[in-house]
């Protein structure tokens, strides 16, 4: 049984199409990289060794830069969408990861959304919340 969601399974369907890669070919990496048939099958280890090894093919992606994965001790992959959700509304779209890590770093002083502590994820969203909040409740007062 997988241990994959189903975005990393969609996202080495994404490698395979982008590369261009027959059945075949497909099939021979997933076995000999990933040690399994499909996809589908493959544990967190066997996904980024299929991935990695996608990448020296060269396969682009951002996934990695967004999905962290479960790490314990961290932001759960769930709290940092929302605090990046949060933070594009809060900017009205026109926040970026840089800009979210700045205000992080002056605030929590973490640099990046992916070096938040499960500790500080519940209050980062909080704070997000309020500071939205506060500058709807500005603009309905003008």
């Amino acid at each position: 049984m997988s241990t994959l969601s189903r975005k990393q399974v969609a996202l080495i369907h994404v490698a395979k199409n982008q590369l261009k890669l027959d059945d075949g070919s497909y099939r021979a990496i997933l076995r000999h990289i990933g040690g399994v048939e499909s996809s589908k099958d493959l544990d967190p280890i066997g996904f980024e060794l299929v991935m990695q090894y996608m990448i020296t093919l060269g396969f682009k992606s951002d996934f990695s830069k967004t999905f962290y994965g479960h790490r314990p001790g961290m932001a759960t992959p769930a709290q940092i969408n929302l605090i990046r959700r949060l933070w594009a509304e809060y900017t009205e779209g026109k926040g970026s990861d840089a800009t979210l890590g700045k205000w992080l770093d002056r605030t929590f002083k973490v640099s990046a959304v992916r070096f938040l502590g499960a500790n500080q994820a519940p209050k980062a969203i909080t704070a997000l919340l309020a500071m939205k909040a506060q500058t709807e409740r500005k603009r309905k007062a003008v």
